[in-house]
């Protein structure tokens, strides 16, 4: 049984409610091939779309197919009989179509229906790509504690006070450092290369900016609301330089991560999908806040390959009218409850948790699980019971213990975020690390300059 392996099947429906043009892009990135090819294949019949996986990596496959649109299942092959003739290997996505209208010759697929014969080959100007290894599931670490971040924080605590906030910049830094390289994956560790100098230079420039605008609003109110436009036209580039420099300063395996985008996406995420949420009295915040996430997932790079993202709008909006349900429904039954026993309100708090747990852990899980890095992508296991319990007990402790157990919290929220974070790897990472390594070069090959800073957030 430990052997066994299973298919994704494809029962030849396309979900209702899907655009089809939609769909065929959202499978050809799952299945790392071409849109057209994806077309080809979901406009034929049931056919088998991977094989050879095991349980945990071919039901994640089933989830991310049907997100995309198709209707798909899952199946184990049939067993061999003895002495019987090998049956014919399973067609995969990149070998074909349905054949040609002269010769048509029905096959089998794993599930034992008759279905037509693949053959993409035959198609004009497709080359026949080799067969891919099946995905391998890497599980992210976080080797930390609390005591050893206990010691950092309260350092970095003490000397911010001292020298009056100029050594929260360095705070910062041993804070990311510390969190980054017990995160491993692959038994390498995350590295954090930030400079604390920029990082002053970046909070002095916003600290700046603020004391002149409210210096100015303070003599001459009547150019408060004009300040504050400036600003906000102004604060998309501060943000896209902040998250250049926080991304350019992050490397596994010796490979900088990047993040690139032009001033007119950062306006739109940070702007004007906002601005629109509030003027629609939030009817269009899961909208803006699905394209915030697109905006820092598909402007994101490890070495030269960039990251996708394939989460719609839609998911963002059921995942917050079913925790509006909720919440109104909790709410509802509590105030009733609290009229005729007052100290009943005091089960407003286990509500807010719970309506923070599910909104943290499916929005945390959505981008995960649709993130993709070339062919490999992630897949986030986080569960909201689990990890209301977590922050329960980590507010219980920090309140009793007036915010000194701050640091385990920390350290707990971490270690149960990364044990439920894997990377499935398509092929052998590290080949996918060492080809990076020779696009981009070593790390002291990067180079900044002026404006690299980061805000400090």
């Amino acid at each position: 049984m430990g052997d066994e392996t299973y298919q994704v099947i494809y029962k030849g429906e396309i979900l209702p409610g899907f655009d089809k043009q939609a769909v065929f892009q959202e499978v050809g990135k799952i299945l790392s091939i071409r849109e057209d090819i994806a077309a080809k294949i979901l406009n034929g019949k049931r056919v088998v779309l991977k094989k050879g996986l095991d349980e945990a990596t071919a039901r994640s496959q089933c989830i991310l197919l049907k997100k995309a649109g198709i209707r798909v299942a899952l199946g184990v092959p049939p067993p061999r009989e003895t002495g019987s003739k090998p049956p014919a290997p399973l067609p995969s996505p990149s070998e074909a179509l349905a054949p040609p209208p002269s010769r048509p010759s029905p096959g089998v697929d794993s599930a034992g229906s008759a279905t037509a014969k693949l053959d993409l080959d035959a198609t004009a100007g497709v080359p026949k790509p080799s067969a891919s290894p099946a995905p391998s599931r890497i599980p992210f670490e976080f080797k930390g504690n609390g005591s050893e971040y206990f010691r950092i924080w309260v350092v970095n605590i003490l000397l911010s006070i001292v020298t009056l906030g100029i050594y929260s910049a360095w705070a910062k830094v041993r804070r990311k450092q510390y969190f980054y390289g017990n995160t491993r994956v692959n038994g390498a560790g995350f590295e954090y290369l930030g400079s604390p100098a920029k990082i002053l230079k970046g909070r002095l420039i916003i600290g700046g900016l603020l004391v002149i605008t409210g210096a100015a609003s303070h003599f001459y109110p009547m150019i408060h609301f004009p300040l504050v436009l400036v600003l906000g036209v102004f604060a998309p580039w501060l943000i896209t330089r902040s998250l250049m420099f926080n991304a350019h300063n992050s490397a596994w395996r010796n490979i900088r991560f990047g993040f690139k985008a032009g001033y007119g996406q950062a306006f739109k995420a940070y702007v004007l999908w906002p601005v629109l949420a509030m003027l629609t009295l939030g009817c269009l915040s899961p909208y803006a806040y699905c394209r915030q996430k697109k905006f820092l997932v598909e402007n994101s790079s490890f070495g030269k390959t960039a990251f996708t993202f394939s989460a719609s709008w839609k998911d963002y909006y059921r995942i917050l009218m079913v925790a509006s349900l909720i919440g109104i429904l909790a709410v509802a039954a509590v105030a009733g409850a609290a009229v005729l026993f007052a100290p009943l309100a005091i089960l407003a708090l286990p509500i807010y948790l719970c309506l923070y747990a599910y909104y943290a852990v499916h929005t945390g899980n959505l981008l995960y699980n649709a993130s993709r890095l070339g062919r490999h992508r992630l897949l986030s296991t986080m569960e909201v019971k689990s990890f209301m319990m977590l922050v329960l007990t980590n507010t219980i402790a920090t309140a009793l213990t007036l915010g000194l157990f701050h640091p385990w919290a920390k350290v707990r929220t971490m270690r149960y975020k990364a044990q439920h974070l894997a990377l499935i790897a398509a092929g052998d990472l590290n080949a996918f690390a060492a080809e990076k390594q020779k696009e981009v070069g070593a790390i002291g090959d990067a180079s900044s300059d002026f404006f690299d800073f980061d805000l400090g957030l």
